[in-house]
């Protein structure tokens, strides 16, 4: 069965602390992160709906982060530090995560796009951006780059989708805590120990999270195959190893269909290496940065 990688539970994978009970607490810890960081919450209507974002840093360079389905800005914490130490940051929660509207319903490709669009033509109306985007938030990075390459210095993808790929094997809706290990092992790595409370969640909540929203608004005109080739813009690879979802051999074909692009691979890691590889992935970043 083809599927595509936007149904991705990337806000389950983190390397939780032990003091982290649930995710609305892994939410809050991180996202006060960012503003420990000296990141200023920010918001913006798009299309008559709140989108909330982060920004902070100086520097000639912008770097915008775009996290992956069901996850939000603030699982950029660990990295955000350094990376604003001479460049400005924007972590965006794209619509229907974190605390972007719409709160139910559908969530359309083109409003996330749209919504990257609009905090990028005000935070950098004057010079373009490097946009780095993990899962599903790669895939929302190349469709913008596709349509606005003179907006884009660099392409960074982290693990990212959008491409047709049989990855059927993937319980994306667990019926039972079997099913849910080992969807949670597939996108933080075969010998991670999961927390209950993930599993809890999984079990619980997937049907009604982020995830199914998009699904139910329609994935298959947005699929990125048929438009590679229109991406222009330099592109940089970050891969986790251990990406049970989106293997190496997927990355490897992406990377064949963007012309002249890089691709480093994190043994350490697997779906989400800024979480779970923050040093690494920011020096690979780093590097790649125009």
């Amino acid at each position: 069965m083809k599927i595509m990688a936007s149904l991705i539970l990337a806000a389950l994978a983190s390397a939780n602390p032990p003091e982290i009970h649930s995710l609305d607490e892994f939410s809050r810890v991180t996202r006060q992160g960012l503003v420990n960081a000296g990141m200023k919450r920010q918001t913006i209507d798009v299309d008559g709906n709140s989108v909330v974002y982060f920004a902070g840093g100086k520097g000639k360079r912008t770097i915008v982060l775009v996290h992956g389905v069901n996850d939000q800005a603030g699982t950029w914490a660990a990295v955000v530090p350094a990376l604003k130490k001479d460049s400005r940051i924007i972590a965006i929660d794209l619509p229907g995560h974190g605390e972007s509207q719409p709160a139910a319903g559908p969530l359309p490709m083109p409003l996330l796009i749209k919504a990257l669009q609009t905090v990028i033509d005000k935070e950098s109306a004057d010079k373009p951006v490097v946009l780095v985007g993990n899962s599903m938030g790669g895939w929302v990075c190349m469709l913008y780059a596709a349509d606005h390459a003179s907006r884009v210095s660099r392409l960074v993808l982290e693990d990212a989708s959008g491409m047709s790929w049989d990855i059927g094997h993937v319980p994306f809706f667990p019926k039972n805590r079997e099913e849910a290990v080992k969807l949670l092992r597939l996108v933080h790595g075969p010998d991670a120990q999961i927390p209950d409370y993930l599993v809890e969640a999984v079990l619980k909540d997937a049907s009604t999270m982020p995830q199914a929203r998009v699904i139910q608004a329609g994935i298959m005109f947005a699929l990125v195959d048929q438009r590679l080739h229109e991406i222009t813009t330099p592109a940089t690879l970050i891969w986790g190893r251990h990406d049970g979802l989106l293997p190496v051999a997927y990355a490897e074909a992406l990377q064949k269909q963007l012309a002249g692009s890089t691709l480093h691979v994190i043994d350490s890691a697997a779906h989400i290496p800024h979480r779970q590889a923050p040093a690494e992935f920011t020096k690979l970043l780093r590097e790649a940065l125009p």
